[in-house]
C-alpha cells in the first residue's frame, strides 16, 4: 500500500520474481488459493475496524473459510459488500443448507420477502455471543423488533427473562409463533403440577383448543398487574 492506495502488492505479496519469470503463478501469492489464514491476513491488513474484531476463533474461520469465500475482491461493484451472491441470505444458505427449509415452515421470519437477512441477527464475521449473534445476548437481539417483551414486569415468567429459545425457535416452525413445541406440550415440559390438571385430557379441554394454555394465562410473557402473578392478567 502507497499512502491511501491500495496496490496489486497490498493483497497479491511482492511481484517482482512473478514479473521476471514471466507471470509464474507460483511466484505470488493468489488469496483464492492461498491457504485462509494466508489470505484472511492479506484482507486484515486494511480492514481491521468492526468487521475484524472478532473474527479469530470464529466458527466461520475454524472451518477454514476465508475472506474470498464470500466476498468478491476484484468485482466488488456485481453485489452490496462484494459478496458473491445478489442476495445474501442465498450465499449463507449454499452452506447453512438445514436451514432453508425452516424459512418455508408454518411460522417464520420475513426472511423470503426480504424485510430480514441472514445479518439481520447474526455477524457473519463474529461476535461475543454463541453462534455470532449481533448483540450481547439473544434477548438483546429479539427485543431490537419485540420491544415489548422486554419488561421488568412485576410478575416475571422466568423462562422468558433467561432465554427466548427456551420457547422459540429463531429460524422457522411449523409450530404458531415459532414455538419450539406445541401447547400445551411445551408449557407441560415445566409445569407438571398445579392448581388444576395439566396433563393430556380429553379433547374438550380448555388446555388443548385454541390457543391453549394462554386461553388463560394470557400475558405469558410477564405481567405487572397487582393480581397478575399467575399472568392471568
Amino acid at each position: 500500500m502507497s499512502g491511501d492506495r491500495v496496490l496489486c502488492e497490498s493483497c497479491h505479496g511482492p511481484g517482482k520474481e512473478h514479473a521476471e519469470n514471466e507471470g509464474d503463478k507460483s511466484k505470488i501469492i493468489n488469496p483464492k488459493k492461498a491457504e485462509a489464514r494466508q489470505a484472511n491476513d492479506a484482507c486484515l491488513s486494511c480492514h481491521s475496524g468492526d468487521a475484524a474484531l472478532y473474527w479469530r476463533g470464529t466458527t466461520h474461520e475454524s472451518f477454514n473459510l476465508s475472506c474470498t469465500s464470500c466476498h468478491e475482491v476484484h468485482k466488488p461493484w456485481l453485489a452490496d459488500k462484494g459478496l458473491k451472491q445478489q442476495k445474501l441470505n442465498d450465499l449463507c444458505l449454499s452452506c447453512h443448507t438445514d436451514v432453508r427449509k425452516s424459512l418455508h415452515q408454518r411460522s417464520s421470519h420475513p426472511m423470503k420477502d426480504g424485510q430480514m437477512s441472514c445479518a439481520s441477527c447474526h455477524d457473519p464475521h463474529g461476535s461475543p455471543e454463541e453462534k455470532s449473534i449481533a448483540a450481547l445476548s439473544v434477548n438483546e437481539k429479539c427485543y431490537e423488533c419485540h420491544m415489548e417483551k422486554r419488561g421488568p414486569f412485576l410478575w416475571e415468567h422466568m423462562p422468558v427473562r433467561e432465554n427466548c429459545m427456551t420457547c422459540h425457535t429463531a429460524h422457522g416452525s411449523n409450530n404458531t409463533k415459532l414455538l419450539s413445541t406445541p401447547a400445551p406440550r411445551l408449557c407441560q415440559s415445566c409445569h407438571l403440577f398445579g392448581h388444576h390438571q395439566t396433563v393430556a385430557g380429553d379433547s374438550g379441554r380448555m388446555w388443548n383448543i385454541n390457543r391453549s394454555c394462554v386461553n388463560c394465562h394470557s400475558q405469558i410473557h410477564g405481567s405487572n398487574h397487582p393480581s397478575g402473578k399467575v399472568l392471568m392478567r
